[in-house]
Protein backbone atom coordinates (compact mmCIF):
# COMPACT_ATOMS: atom_id res chain seq x y z
CA UNK A 1 0.00 0.00 0.00
CA UNK A 2 1.23 3.58 -0.68
CA UNK A 3 2.59 5.57 2.24
CA UNK A 4 -0.15 8.11 3.20
CA UNK A 5 2.43 10.87 3.72
CA UNK A 6 4.61 10.40 0.64
CA UNK A 7 2.50 8.37 -1.74
CA UNK A 8 5.44 6.02 -2.24
CA UNK A 9 5.08 2.26 -2.28
CA UNK A 10 7.68 0.57 -0.10
CA UNK A 11 8.55 -3.06 -0.70
CA UNK A 12 9.03 -4.82 2.62
CA UNK A 13 11.45 -7.77 2.72
CA UNK A 14 9.80 -11.15 3.09
CA UNK A 15 9.68 -12.33 6.69
CA UNK A 16 11.00 -15.70 5.58
CA UNK A 17 14.14 -14.22 4.02
CA UNK A 18 17.24 -15.64 5.74
CA UNK A 19 19.12 -13.18 7.92
CA UNK A 20 22.91 -13.58 8.04
CA UNK A 21 26.03 -11.50 8.50
CA UNK A 22 28.49 -10.13 5.96
CA UNK A 23 31.21 -12.70 5.21
CA UNK A 24 33.71 -9.81 5.23
CA UNK A 25 32.11 -6.76 6.88
CA UNK A 26 31.41 -3.92 4.40
CA UNK A 27 33.69 -5.51 1.80
CA UNK A 28 31.83 -8.72 0.90
CA UNK A 29 28.23 -7.99 1.92
CA UNK A 30 25.76 -10.73 2.77
CA UNK A 31 23.57 -11.71 -0.17
CA UNK A 32 25.66 -9.60 -2.52
CA UNK A 33 27.69 -10.09 -5.69
CA UNK A 34 31.43 -9.51 -5.38
CA UNK A 35 33.69 -9.71 -8.42
CA UNK A 36 37.37 -10.60 -8.53
CA UNK A 37 38.62 -9.59 -11.95
CA UNK A 38 41.94 -9.70 -13.72
CA UNK A 39 43.67 -10.81 -16.89
CA UNK A 40 43.60 -14.52 -17.82
CA UNK A 41 46.24 -16.53 -15.90
CA UNK A 42 47.03 -13.64 -13.54
CA UNK A 43 46.18 -15.86 -10.56
CA UNK A 44 42.52 -15.20 -9.75
CA UNK A 45 41.75 -18.82 -8.88
CA UNK A 46 44.85 -19.04 -6.70
CA UNK A 47 43.79 -15.91 -4.84
CA UNK A 48 40.22 -17.20 -4.45
CA UNK A 49 41.54 -20.46 -2.98
CA UNK A 50 43.55 -18.52 -0.42
CA UNK A 51 40.56 -16.34 0.45
CA UNK A 52 38.34 -19.38 0.95
CA UNK A 53 40.87 -20.96 3.30
CA UNK A 54 40.98 -17.72 5.32
CA UNK A 55 37.18 -17.78 5.57
CA UNK A 56 37.26 -21.41 6.68
CA UNK A 57 39.95 -20.79 9.30
CA UNK A 58 38.69 -17.38 10.42
CA UNK A 59 42.05 -15.71 9.76
CA UNK A 60 42.20 -12.00 8.82
CA UNK A 61 41.93 -11.11 5.15
CA UNK A 62 44.23 -8.15 4.48
CA UNK A 63 43.61 -6.81 7.96
CA UNK A 64 39.84 -7.43 7.95
CA UNK A 65 38.36 -10.09 10.22
CA UNK A 66 35.87 -12.35 8.42
CA UNK A 67 32.74 -13.66 10.06
CA UNK A 68 32.24 -17.42 10.55
CA UNK A 69 30.50 -19.17 7.65
CA UNK A 70 28.51 -22.41 7.83
CA UNK A 71 29.95 -23.62 4.50
CA UNK A 72 31.75 -22.59 1.31
CA UNK A 73 31.24 -24.02 -2.16
CA UNK A 74 32.83 -23.57 -5.58
CA UNK A 75 31.32 -23.79 -9.05
CA UNK A 76 33.85 -24.33 -11.86
CA UNK A 77 32.48 -23.16 -15.17
CA UNK A 78 35.58 -23.54 -17.32
CA UNK A 79 38.03 -26.42 -16.72
CA UNK A 80 37.87 -29.71 -14.90
CA UNK A 81 38.57 -29.75 -11.18
CA UNK A 82 41.59 -32.05 -10.99
CA UNK A 83 43.74 -30.03 -13.41
CA UNK A 84 42.10 -26.69 -12.75
CA UNK A 85 40.83 -25.04 -9.60
CA UNK A 86 41.36 -28.22 -7.59
CA UNK A 87 45.13 -27.78 -7.89
CA UNK A 88 44.95 -24.36 -6.21
CA UNK A 89 42.64 -25.48 -3.42
CA UNK A 90 44.99 -28.41 -2.77
CA UNK A 91 47.97 -26.05 -2.55
CA UNK A 92 46.05 -23.66 -0.33
CA UNK A 93 45.28 -26.47 2.11
CA UNK A 94 41.56 -26.69 1.39
CA UNK A 95 41.13 -29.78 -0.84
CA UNK A 96 37.91 -30.85 0.89
CA UNK A 97 35.90 -27.80 -0.20
CA UNK A 98 32.51 -28.54 -1.76
CA UNK A 99 32.59 -28.08 -5.52
CA UNK A 100 30.70 -28.64 -8.73
CA UNK A 101 32.63 -28.79 -11.99
CA UNK A 102 30.55 -28.36 -15.11
CA UNK A 103 33.27 -29.93 -17.30
CA UNK A 104 33.40 -33.05 -15.10
CA UNK A 105 29.64 -33.67 -15.01
CA UNK A 106 28.74 -36.41 -17.54
CA UNK A 107 25.04 -35.66 -17.11
CA UNK A 108 25.42 -32.02 -18.16
CA UNK A 109 24.61 -31.22 -21.79
CA UNK A 110 26.46 -28.00 -22.74
CA UNK A 111 24.04 -27.45 -25.63
CA UNK A 112 21.55 -26.09 -23.10
CA UNK A 113 23.86 -23.07 -22.70
CA UNK A 114 22.85 -21.94 -26.19
CA UNK A 115 19.62 -20.74 -24.58
CA UNK A 116 21.45 -17.78 -23.13
CA UNK A 117 18.46 -16.29 -21.29
CA UNK A 118 18.22 -19.49 -19.24
CA UNK A 119 21.81 -19.39 -18.04
CA UNK A 120 21.01 -17.86 -14.67
CA UNK A 121 18.69 -20.83 -14.13
CA UNK A 122 21.59 -23.15 -14.95
CA UNK A 123 23.65 -21.33 -12.32
CA UNK A 124 20.89 -21.85 -9.76
CA UNK A 125 20.84 -25.57 -10.58
CA UNK A 126 24.62 -25.80 -10.08
CA UNK A 127 24.37 -23.92 -6.78
CA UNK A 128 21.69 -26.33 -5.55
CA UNK A 129 24.02 -29.27 -6.22
CA UNK A 130 26.35 -27.89 -3.55
CA UNK A 131 23.62 -28.13 -0.89
CA UNK A 132 24.90 -25.09 0.99
CA UNK A 133 23.06 -24.02 4.15
CA UNK A 134 21.83 -20.41 4.45
CA UNK A 135 24.60 -17.97 5.30
CA UNK A 136 27.15 -19.79 3.14
CA UNK A 137 29.53 -18.39 0.52
CA UNK A 138 29.49 -19.62 -3.07
CA UNK A 139 32.39 -18.96 -5.46
CA UNK A 140 31.77 -19.00 -9.22
CA UNK A 141 34.78 -19.23 -11.51
CA UNK A 142 34.15 -17.52 -13.90
CA UNK A 143 30.83 -15.64 -13.85
CA UNK A 144 30.76 -14.39 -17.46
CA UNK A 145 28.96 -17.49 -18.72
CA UNK A 146 25.92 -16.68 -16.56
CA UNK A 147 25.47 -12.98 -17.36
CA UNK A 148 23.02 -13.35 -20.21
CA UNK A 149 25.36 -14.15 -23.08
CA UNK A 150 26.16 -10.60 -24.21
CA UNK A 151 28.61 -8.95 -21.84
CA UNK A 152 28.58 -5.62 -23.64
CA UNK A 153 24.80 -5.30 -23.46
CA UNK A 154 23.87 -3.17 -20.44
CA UNK A 155 20.29 -4.37 -20.21
CA UNK A 156 21.19 -8.06 -20.52
CA UNK A 157 23.86 -7.86 -17.79
CA UNK A 158 21.65 -5.80 -15.48
CA UNK A 159 18.76 -8.26 -15.73
CA UNK A 160 21.09 -11.24 -15.21
CA UNK A 161 22.52 -9.62 -12.07
CA UNK A 162 19.00 -9.10 -10.72
CA UNK A 163 18.10 -12.71 -11.45
CA UNK A 164 21.24 -13.88 -9.65
CA UNK A 165 20.37 -11.70 -6.65
CA UNK A 166 16.92 -13.28 -6.43
CA UNK A 167 18.54 -16.72 -6.53
CA UNK A 168 20.99 -15.75 -3.75
CA UNK A 169 18.27 -14.20 -1.59
CA UNK A 170 16.05 -17.27 -1.88
CA UNK A 171 18.90 -19.47 -0.65
CA UNK A 172 20.51 -17.09 1.81
CA UNK A 173 23.85 -17.12 -0.02
CA UNK A 174 26.61 -14.64 -0.86
CA UNK A 175 28.44 -14.76 -4.20
CA UNK A 176 32.09 -14.12 -5.00
CA UNK A 177 32.89 -14.58 -8.67
CA UNK A 178 35.90 -14.43 -10.95
CA UNK A 179 35.59 -12.08 -13.94
CA UNK A 180 37.90 -11.37 -16.83
CA UNK A 181 39.41 -8.02 -17.71
CA UNK A 182 39.48 -6.57 -21.19
CA UNK A 183 42.68 -6.68 -23.22
CA UNK A 184 44.99 -3.89 -22.10
CA UNK A 185 46.32 -1.36 -24.56
CA UNK A 186 50.10 -1.17 -24.75
CA UNK A 187 50.13 2.57 -24.13
CA UNK A 188 49.31 3.03 -20.44
CA UNK A 189 48.01 6.53 -21.17
CA UNK A 190 45.14 4.96 -23.11
CA UNK A 191 44.08 2.61 -20.30
CA UNK A 192 41.29 3.19 -17.81
CA UNK A 193 42.35 5.22 -14.79
CA UNK A 194 40.29 3.10 -12.38
CA UNK A 195 41.26 -0.56 -12.38
CA UNK A 196 37.67 -1.74 -11.85
CA UNK A 197 36.73 -0.14 -15.17
CA UNK A 198 38.93 -2.71 -16.90
CA UNK A 199 36.41 -5.46 -16.11
CA UNK A 200 35.30 -6.97 -19.40
CA UNK A 201 31.78 -6.03 -20.45
CA UNK A 202 29.12 -3.43 -19.79
CA UNK A 203 29.27 -0.98 -16.91
CA UNK A 204 26.14 -2.76 -15.67
CA UNK A 205 28.47 -5.47 -14.31
CA UNK A 206 29.98 -2.81 -12.04
CA UNK A 207 26.78 -0.98 -11.28
CA UNK A 208 24.77 -4.05 -10.32
CA UNK A 209 27.47 -5.77 -8.26
CA UNK A 210 28.44 -4.79 -4.71
CA UNK A 211 32.24 -4.90 -4.64
CA UNK A 212 34.76 -5.09 -7.42
CA UNK A 213 38.24 -6.48 -6.79
CA UNK A 214 40.98 -6.25 -9.38
CA UNK A 215 44.19 -8.30 -9.39
CA UNK A 216 46.95 -6.72 -11.47
CA UNK A 217 50.29 -8.30 -12.36
CA UNK A 218 53.65 -6.50 -12.32
CA UNK A 219 53.45 -6.36 -16.12
CA UNK A 220 50.36 -4.16 -15.87
CA UNK A 221 51.56 -1.82 -13.15
CA UNK A 222 55.31 -1.68 -13.70
CA UNK A 223 55.78 -2.56 -10.02
CA UNK A 224 57.77 -5.48 -8.63
CA UNK A 225 54.72 -6.86 -6.85
CA UNK A 226 51.15 -7.81 -7.67
CA UNK A 227 48.45 -5.30 -6.77
CA UNK A 228 45.00 -6.11 -5.42
CA UNK A 229 42.45 -3.30 -5.35
CA UNK A 230 38.97 -3.56 -3.97
CA UNK A 231 36.20 -1.06 -4.40
CA UNK A 232 33.11 -1.52 -2.24
CA UNK A 233 29.86 0.43 -2.39
CA UNK A 234 29.91 0.46 1.42
CA UNK A 235 33.54 1.28 2.31
CA UNK A 236 36.55 3.24 1.02
CA UNK A 237 38.64 1.65 -1.70
CA UNK A 238 41.78 -0.18 -0.57
CA UNK A 239 44.96 -1.33 -2.30
CA UNK A 240 47.32 -4.16 -1.31
CA UNK A 241 50.70 -5.30 -2.60
CA UNK A 242 51.03 -9.06 -2.97
CA UNK A 243 53.75 -11.57 -3.79
CA UNK A 244 53.48 -15.17 -4.95
CA UNK A 245 55.07 -18.03 -3.05
CA UNK A 246 56.89 -20.92 -4.72
CA UNK A 247 53.54 -22.71 -4.98
CA UNK A 248 51.90 -19.75 -6.73
CA UNK A 249 49.72 -18.70 -3.80
CA UNK A 250 49.43 -15.05 -2.79
CA UNK A 251 50.70 -13.47 0.42
CA UNK A 252 51.21 -9.82 1.38
CA UNK A 253 54.48 -8.62 -0.15
CA UNK A 254 55.95 -7.70 3.24
CA UNK A 255 55.08 -11.17 4.56
CA UNK A 256 56.97 -12.73 1.66
CA UNK A 257 60.05 -10.67 2.52
CA UNK A 258 59.74 -11.66 6.18
CA UNK A 259 59.43 -15.32 5.20
CA UNK A 260 62.58 -15.17 3.08
CA UNK A 261 64.52 -13.72 6.00
CA UNK A 262 63.15 -16.32 8.41
CA UNK A 263 64.09 -19.13 6.02
CA UNK A 264 67.69 -17.90 5.84
CA UNK A 265 67.92 -17.76 9.63
CA UNK A 266 66.42 -21.21 10.17
CA UNK A 267 68.55 -22.76 7.44
CA UNK A 268 71.66 -21.40 9.16
CA UNK A 269 70.72 -23.34 12.30
CA UNK A 270 70.99 -26.67 10.48
CA UNK A 271 74.47 -28.12 9.83
CA UNK A 272 75.44 -29.06 6.29
CA UNK A 273 76.14 -32.66 7.30
CA UNK A 274 74.95 -35.08 9.95
CA UNK A 275 71.94 -37.18 10.87
CA UNK A 276 69.68 -34.20 11.48
CA UNK A 277 68.64 -31.83 14.26
CA UNK A 278 65.63 -32.38 16.53
CA UNK A 279 62.97 -29.71 16.31
CA UNK A 280 63.31 -28.99 20.04
CA UNK A 281 66.92 -27.91 19.50
CA UNK A 282 66.04 -25.85 16.43
CA UNK A 283 63.34 -24.06 18.42
CA UNK A 284 65.71 -23.41 21.33
CA UNK A 285 68.35 -21.93 19.01
CA UNK A 286 65.74 -19.91 17.12
CA UNK A 287 64.37 -18.45 20.35
CA UNK A 288 67.73 -16.71 20.87
CA UNK A 289 67.45 -14.83 17.54
CA UNK A 290 64.45 -14.47 18.39
CA UNK A 291 62.05 -16.40 16.16
CA UNK A 292 58.74 -17.76 17.37
CA UNK A 293 57.81 -21.43 17.10
CA UNK A 294 55.14 -20.58 14.54
CA UNK A 295 57.70 -18.73 12.39
CA UNK A 296 60.19 -21.62 12.61
CA UNK A 297 57.59 -24.19 11.61
CA UNK A 298 56.43 -22.04 8.72
CA UNK A 299 60.01 -21.55 7.54
CA UNK A 300 60.72 -25.29 7.76
CA UNK A 301 57.61 -26.07 5.69
CA UNK A 302 58.75 -23.58 3.06
CA UNK A 303 62.33 -24.93 3.04
CA UNK A 304 61.08 -28.49 2.67
CA UNK A 305 58.88 -27.42 -0.24
CA UNK A 306 61.91 -25.72 -1.81
CA UNK A 307 63.98 -28.93 -1.36
CA UNK A 308 66.49 -27.16 0.86
CA UNK A 309 65.56 -29.09 4.01
CA UNK A 310 64.25 -32.60 4.48
CA UNK A 311 62.38 -34.20 7.34
CA UNK A 312 64.47 -37.23 8.31
CA UNK A 313 61.86 -38.60 10.66
CA UNK A 314 59.24 -37.23 12.99
CA UNK A 315 60.60 -34.08 14.63
CA UNK A 316 64.09 -34.28 13.03
CA UNK A 317 65.29 -32.08 10.16
CA UNK A 318 68.48 -31.69 8.16
CA UNK A 319 69.74 -29.51 5.37
CA UNK A 320 69.71 -31.04 1.89
CA UNK A 321 73.11 -31.34 0.25
CA UNK A 322 72.84 -29.85 -3.27
CA UNK A 323 74.72 -32.89 -4.59
CA UNK A 324 71.98 -35.15 -3.25
CA UNK A 325 69.19 -33.37 -5.11
CA UNK A 326 67.84 -35.13 -8.24
CA UNK A 327 68.94 -33.75 -11.55
CA UNK A 328 66.23 -32.02 -13.62
CA UNK A 329 64.80 -34.04 -16.48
Amino acid sequence: MPDPATGLITCQPALTAPLFVDPLPLVIPAGGITLLSGAPNVGKTALLAGLCKSFRDGTPIFGHQPNPLPAIGVICADRGWARGAGVWFERAGYPEIRYYSMADDPSFDPRCLRRRFERTQRLAEFVDRLQLPPGSLVVVDPIALFLGGTLNDYDTCAVACHEIRVMLRARGLTLVAAAHSAKLKQDKRERYVRVQDQILGSTAILGFSDTQMYLASPDETGERTYTLAWNSHLAPAEFFTLARTDTGLFVPADTMADLAGSCRRVLALLPEAGPGVPLTIVLALAAQIPLSEKTVRRALDHLIEAHQVEKVRRGVYRRVNPLDQPLPH
